[in-house]
């Protein structure tokens, strides 16, 4: 095969590959209009088609690795992550005085993470 042929094949391939990207463009934005119709015929909402398409996505998604910790609530137990919405319990006062910290903990490990686990969110 000579250069020439194989630019020319090259250039063949160009081509082929916008007339198939133009090709499923179109056929694309006609799948959605069907979809579309189809929907206000039958009555379905975007939450329905998210809520079912989401399902399938979530069983291929890593589940989400538990985060330590970094904040004690002494009177109630709660702790926070310091991840998400700050908890009522924190309102008003310096995180830094609810810090867990290593000398939180006795010497067999346990300490403020054994006490009850909540978000502190209602408490």
């Amino acid at each position: 095969m000579s250069r020439d042929s194989l630019q020319a094949l090259l250039a063949q391939r160009v081509e082929l590959d916008a007339k198939i990207a133009a090709q499923r463009a179109i056929l694309r934005k006609n799948v959605v209009e069907q979809i579309v119709t189809l929907m206000r015929e039958y009555e379905i909402g975007i939450r329905e088609i998210e809520t079912r398409v989401g399902s399938q996505e979530r069983g291929r998604i890593a589940p989400r690795r538990r985060v330590e910790p970094r904040y004690w609530d002494p009177e109630t137990g709660a702790t926070w992550s310091g991840r998400g919405r700050r908890p009522r319990w924190m309102n008003g006062r310096d995180p830094e005085g609810f810090r867990i910290t290593s000398s939180d903990f006795a010497a067999d490990g346990r300490g403020k993470q054994d006490e009850p686990e909540g978000d502190g969110i209602g408490e």
